[in-house]
């Protein structure tokens, strides 16, 4: 790791690094700024804002390159969590004062960069229009990948492909280093959402465009792509590279950087069932004050804590996922999935409503890529909705080799008895490349229909040495419980004894533990205060959950032998 570290401070292209427009700043702003980046360092980008707003209405005269500096300030500033809409009048203001299409263009691609959905196009069309009436070639370049951005804003994938290429013809002409790297960044997402092989390579080379000694606004472009060099390889399922681009990235960012890069990892330390590691990360994002970060940790936590915890928290979630598919709809995928999984062990009606709005959203856009796991959970939770959005996702799949898994686990799920080797197939891709939860699930579902004992057994104890290796005690609780694998001895985990959230609902768990114990019905009746008829409901019910576990092994698969006496 050190080597990756001490290759990311060489440069691959010469010249200066600062990201700005603005050449000659008064030193009276240039202090002001120094101010405002401080106070946001220490965690007040509110109050970095406010000294940026009293610079302006000091009384000082300002020239053009003040007010530039002032807007990428206020930029930056509010990707970190500058809250409200000041910023954006404090940016409006500051571009009807400017004199020159180049001072214009200049704070409008500042609201740009700050900007999300339709408003990043629209203020990049601005930007567009001033730049060319100066003639400013890197400006051109830095405004074309603005609109080049795969978000909603009606453009075709294959004109934001070319948007992008243009704008790098153009950047390259710039000779500005940080203009190349940021570009090359733009037409690497443009790849990345259009499920092109190369994107992580693209990725790769954008974030070793620039040095690692960088002032906060320039090494915001060389973490924005080692942030998005991660993030992409976690969803082409290449953990270690991900983890690389992580640390290479740590070395760059500043402030709210550090919790960024600590949501990707605990999302990874997720993915690959370290879920202590994962926890640790996820609180440190959500310690942060940057758009979106918040959640995105909230959300890592939540699968963590499904998979772990004796009981779910019933924290409402849906804010979470509508922020996170801002920040980044592969990541609102993700926690959409979760709370699915969430809603489906609560026993909630229609757990899965949240998974096909996010589908359609991915459709709407032509993403090919980070929306596999909203269609995983789907199927998982409900396949009979779950064909038909199968089916029209169909054209969007991904060439990378996780979504090749997981389009496999799909694909077998809704092939019913014939699904095996689907299952099998896209489980082992999973488990291969270190994903052991869902690899996990996967077998367990191929259990449920192999052909024979003996393949239902190795799926099975696969399925229970993955989750054992991550700790992954509910999914391990789930496979205990399933009716299809009563045969087996697999104990329920400690943490999950006397839930409801993995097979049985709070009354026939009552009823379970105490006919394990083995009272009668007419003596479970009495405890509990339900006629006897009632009381022998239960106990079959149990049972044929249990796949006709007869009364005497309950003991055995709740989990209870130690606590029998």
């Amino acid at each position: 790791m050190n080597d990756n570290v001490s290759e990311a401070r060489r440069a691959l292209l010469p010249g200066t690094s600062h990201a700005s427009f603005a050449a000659n700043v008064s030193t009276a702003v240039r202090e002001q700024l120094r101010r405002a980046e401080s106070a946001a360092l220490g965690g007040r980008a509110d109050l970095g804002f406010d000294i940026l707003r009293d610079t302006r209405a000091g009384g000082t005269p300002l020239a053009d390159d003040d007010r530039i500096a002032l807007a990428e300030m206020t930029s930056l500033l509010t990707r970190w969590g500058a809250p409200g809409p000041a910023p954006w009048a404090f940016l409006d203001e500051l571009a009807a004062a400017c004199h020159t299409p180049r001072a214009r263009g200049a704070v409008f691609l500042a609201q740009a960069r700050a900007a999300r959905g339709k408003s990043m196009a629209e203020y990049g069309t601005r930007a567009l229009f001033e730049f060319t009436a100066a003639g400013d070639i890197g400006g051109q370049a830095l405004a074309l990948s603005r609109m080049s951005f795969p978000a909603d804003a009606g453009l075709s994938p294959s004109y934001r492909r070319e948007l992008a290429r243009r704008a790098l013809a153009l950047a390259k002409r710039s000779g500005e280093p940080w203009i190349i790297a940021l570009v090359a960044g733009m037409l690497a997402a443009c790849e990345t959402y259009q499920g092109r092989k190369r994107a992580p390579g693209r990725w790769r080379q954008a974030a070793s465009l620039l040095p690692a000694d960088l002032d906060a606004v320039t090494g915001e472009v060389a973490a924005l792509n080692y942030l998005n060099w991660a993030l992409t390889c976690v969803y082409f399922g290449d953990y270690p590279t991900a983890l690389e681009a992580v640390a290479r990235g740590r070395v760059v960012g500043r402030g709210p950087w550090v919790n960024k890069f600590a949501a990707v990892e605990a999302l990874v330390r997720h993915r690959t069932g370290h879920l202590d590691v994962a926890r640790e990360q996820a609180a440190v994002a959500r310690a942060g004050t940057a758009p979106g970060i918040r959640e995105l940790g909230t959300a890592v936590a939540a699968a963590v804590t499904f998979e772990t915890a004796r009981r779910l928290p019933y924290d409402d979630l849906e804010t979470v996922v509508t922020v996170a598919y801002a920040t980044s709809p592969p990541c609102g995928a993700t926690a959409a999935a979760t709370l699915a999984y969430i809603r489906h062990a609560r026993r909630e009606p229609r757990p899965a409503r949240g998974l096909p709005p996010i589908l359609r959203k991915a459709r709407e856009a032509e993403h090919h890529f980070g929306w596999e796991d909203a269609l995983l959970a789907l199927t998982e939770i409900a396949p009979d909705a779950a064909r038909d959005e199968a089916a029209a996702m169909s054209r969007f799949w991904s060439p990378s080799p996780r979504a090749a898994a997981i389009r496999s686990v799909v694909e077998g799920h809704l092939a019913g008895k014939r699904g095996w080797a689907a299952l099998v197939e896209g489980a082992d891709a999973l488990a291969a490349m270190g994903e052991p939860i869902t690899a996990g699930r996967a077998y367990h579902a191929a259990a449920r229909v192999a052909p024979s004992p003996t393949e239902r057994t190795h799926a099975r104890d696969r399925a229970a040495e993955l989750f054992t290796t991550a700790g992954a005690d509910r999914s391990l609780a789930t496979l205990a419980r399933d009716r299809f694998l009563h045969g087996g001895l697999l104990h329920v985990p400690d943490n999950q004894r006397h839930q409801v959230n993995a097979g049985l609902t709070p009354r026939e768990r009552d009823v379970a533990v105490l006919a394990a114990q083995g009272f009668t019905a007419v003596e479970i009746a009495d405890r509990l205060g339900i006629t006897v008829g009632t009381a022998r409901n239960y106990v079959l019910n149990v049972r044929r959950k249990f796949g006709s576990v007869p009364k005497r092994r309950l003991a055995l698969v709740l989990g209870m032998v130690g606590d029998v006496h």
